[in-house]
C-alpha cells in the first residue's frame, strides 16, 4: 500500500470509526498532504526513520509555529500507530525517531469587559435595540422582517451564548432544536470526541431570547434542525459565526476578536467569581484540570491588582 492510500484509509477510520469532526478532518488531510508530498508514492512498508527525520527537517524550514509542528507530527504518529494496529507494517518507524518539541506555554487571551460589553452593545444597536430594551418577541419581531435581518439576531444570540455557556465554536453551531431544554435551563452540547456534556443558561435574558429567536425562525419558514442558521436557512457554519464576530468588532473599533476568546473569558470570569475550578472544568467539557488551570494564570493580573490595592506594607510602615 502507498502512503497516499493509506493517509485516506486512516482518515477513512478517523471519520467512520473515531469520529472525528469535519474541522479535524480537514485539519488532518492537510497535515497528511505535506507528508505524502515528500514521500511521493513509496510504499508504507518503505518508509523508515530517514525519511521521517527529513521531514521533520523540512517542517523547521517552514514558517510554522512550534503548535503547528506539533500537530502534524502527532497526525503522522496516530496514522503510524493506525497502521502497525491494523498489521499494514509490521514495525513503527516513527518510534526511532525523536520527535519531543517543547512548546511555550502561552496564557489564553479573554476579552476585557468593558470590550465585552461594547461588543454586545454594538451588536443590539445593529439589530434595532435600543438601550434598556429586552429581548421579547414583542420587541424584536418588529425588527426582523427578512432572512438576512435574522443574521443581526444570530449574531446577538452568538454573542451571549458564547459567553454564557463557554462553549467551542464548533459546539454552538451543532446546538440542535431539541437539545434546547428552557425549563430545566440547560443546553446538551457535543464536545470534543463526541463527548455530549450540558451547560447552562441562568438569564432570563439568553432564556427570552432563545424563545424569540425561535418564534422568528418559524415566522420566516426556517425549519433547520439547529439552532443557529444562517440568512439561507441553513445550518450556520464556525466560518459564518467567526465572520459575524469579527464585522461586530470592527463596528465597536476592537481589534480582532474570535469565538474561542469568548470561551476563555468566560473560564475567567467564572474562577473570578469564585466559582470552584473543578465545576469550570466540567462547564467548558476539559478532560484534564490542567487545562483549566490555564485560566488560573490569567486571573494573576487580578490577583496583582487587589494586592497592589491592599499594600499591607502600609500596616508596619
Amino acid at each position: 500500500m502507498v502512503v497516499r492510500e493509506a493517509c485516506r484509509h486512516f482518515l477513512l477510520h478517523c471519520q467512520y470509526v473515531r469520529k472525528l469532526s469535519p474541522h479535524t478532518l480537514r485539519a488532518y488531510e492537510r497535515d497528511l498532504d505535506t507528508f505524502v508530498t515528500l514521500v511521493d508514492e513509496k510504499s508504507v512498508l518503505n518508509i523508515d526513520k530517514h525519511h521521517l527525520k527529513l521531514y521533520l527537517f523540512n517542517l523547521h524550514q517552514t514558517d510554522l509555529g512550534i503548535r503547528s509542528i506539533k500537530r502534524r507530527v502527532a497526525c503522522l504518529k496516530s496514522m503510524f500507530r493506525w497502521l502497525e494496529q491494523e498489521e499494514i507494517i509490521t514495525s513503527n518507524p516513527m518510534l526511532k525517531v525523536d520527535t519531543t518539541l517543547k512548546v511555550p506555554n502561552q496564557l489564553p487571551r479573554n476579552i476585557p469587559k468593558k470590550n465585552l460589553r461594547k461588543m454586545l452593545k454594538t451588536a443590539r444597536e445593529e439589530l434595532g435595540l435600543t438601550k434598556g430594551q429586552g429581548y421579547e418577541l414583542q420587541s424584536v419581531g418588529a425588527l426582523i422582517n427578512s432572512a438576512k435581518d435574522l443574521n443581526k439576531l444570530t449574531c446577538v444570540l452568538s454573542l451571549e451564548l458564547l459567553f454564557a455557556t463557554g462553549v467551542r465554536v464548533s459546539e454552538l453551531v451543532s446546538i440542535e432544536m431539541n437539545h434546547i431544554m428552557l425549563k430545566e435551563r440547560k443546553v446538551k452540547v457535543l464536545g470534543k470526541g463526541q463527548r455530549e456534556r450540558f451547560v447552562f443558561l441562568p438569564s432570563i435574558e439568553i432564556l427570552t431570547l432563545l424563545n424569540t429567536y425561535t418564534s422568528v425562525r418559524s415566522k420566516l419558514e426556517i425549519e433547520s434542525i439547529f439552532l443557529l442558521v444562517n440568512s439561507r436557512g441553513n445550518q450556520a457554519s464556525p466560518h459564518f459565526v467567526r465572520k459575524l464576530l469579527r464585522e461586530t468588532a470592527e463596528k465597536a473599533s476592537i481589534d480582532r476578536i474570535t469565538p474561542h476568546m469568548y470561551r476563555h473569558s468566560s473560564a475567567c470570569q467564572l474562577l473570578e467569581s469564585g466559582v470552584d475550578i473543578r465545576y469550570v472544568q466540567k462547564l467548558l467539557g476539559h478532560q484534564s484540570i490542567l487545562t483549566t488551570q490555564l485560566y488560573t494564570h490569567v486571573n494573576d493580573n487580578e490577583l496583582q491588582k487587589k494586592i497592589t490595592k491592599a499594600n499591607i506594607r502600609s500596616f508596619i510602615a
